[in-house]
């Protein structure tokens, strides 16, 4: 007997980077996020560092708006006050991306460089009716008692209908049709259905059903692989995969400390590594 295909157990985290990576639906969230700015496709240019590290996967979504404005927004489907410390790590790796890809500007020059404004967001699909509107890094990570400090907009229900309140919607469904169904392909297409029949990204779940479906499913979850391999041996072919990301990077000349973040190695490992090379 077959064994039927379990959904991905981070399966709408996946299309949350589908969804907003293609330019007209990225168009819309920028729109939602900020109605004032009223942008179109031409506006719009992707910044997510989503080809840094592959190993797990992200919900990061970087959006530049005419070199003038960087979005930077995360789905996060369990509540972490972490995401401002990993909001924080990406924007220094994508301003630091940004500067390398203008050759004109010189951080050690008299010339003030121009960058982009940060906004962040953070769309929250979990169950915490009690979580915060506004977080504050300064507030969470040092009382209050540090000159440096990023803000990040809390989002769930936009109290009208957009792309937001759309894919949170999309989300509440899947994980109720994984409580009635298990991590099965019946759940992915329940959800669907679903969804196409309540006008939830009626459009994107037509337009790109099967890219959809293979990313909402895949033949062996993760919890299949810890269960057969046993978890420590699941984090040392992880740690395995990160080193020798972070050879690769460290032979193309990338500084030590920017391996670390990629990689999320601790940097005396990416120094010994680097003495290897």
């Amino acid at each position: 007997m077959t064994t039927p295909p379990k959904s991905k157990r981070k399966g709408k985290d996946s299309i949350f980077i589908d969804l907003f990576h293609q330019p007209k639906y990225a168009v819309k969230l920028v729109n939602a996020l900020n109605p004032a700015l009223n942008v179109t496709e031409n506006d719009v240019d992707f910044v997510t560092l989503r080809s840094v590290l592959m190993i797990k996967p992200y919900n990061d979504l970087g959006i530049l708006i005419k070199d003038k404005l960087l979005i930077c927004s995360e789905a996060q489907s369990t509540w972490s006050i972490n995401i401002l410390v990993r909001m924080f790590m990406y924007l220094a790796e994508t301003y630091h991306r940004y500067i390398q890809d203008h050759e004109e500007m010189n951080l050690y020059g008299n010339k003030k460089v121009e960058i982009p404004r940060p906004e962040c967001y953070v769309i929250y699909t979990g169950e915490n009716k009690n979580y915060p509107r506004v977080l504050s890094l300064a507030k969470e990570f040092f009382e209050n008692k540090s000159t440096l400090d990023l803000k990040i907009k809390v989002l769930k229900k936009a109290g009208k209908k957009n792309i937001v309140e759309e894919y949170v919607s999309f989300c509440h469904i899947f994980d109720k049709q994984v409580k009635l169904h298990g991590q099965t392909q019946k759940a992915v297409t329940e959800t669907i259905k679903i969804c196409q029949n309540k006008s939830i990204l009626k459009n994107y779940l037509r337009e790109r059903q099967k890219e959809v479906q293979n990313i909402m499913t895949s033949l062996f979850s993760q919890e299949e692989v810890t269960k057969r391999y046993g978890y420590e041996r699941f984090l040392e072919g992880q740690n395995k995969a990160s080193e020798n990301i972070a050879v690769k990077l460290l032979k193309g000349n990338m500084d030590a400390d920017q391996v670390a973040i990629v990689t999320e190695l601790p940097l005396s490992r990416i120094r010994e590594l680097s003495k290897t090379l």
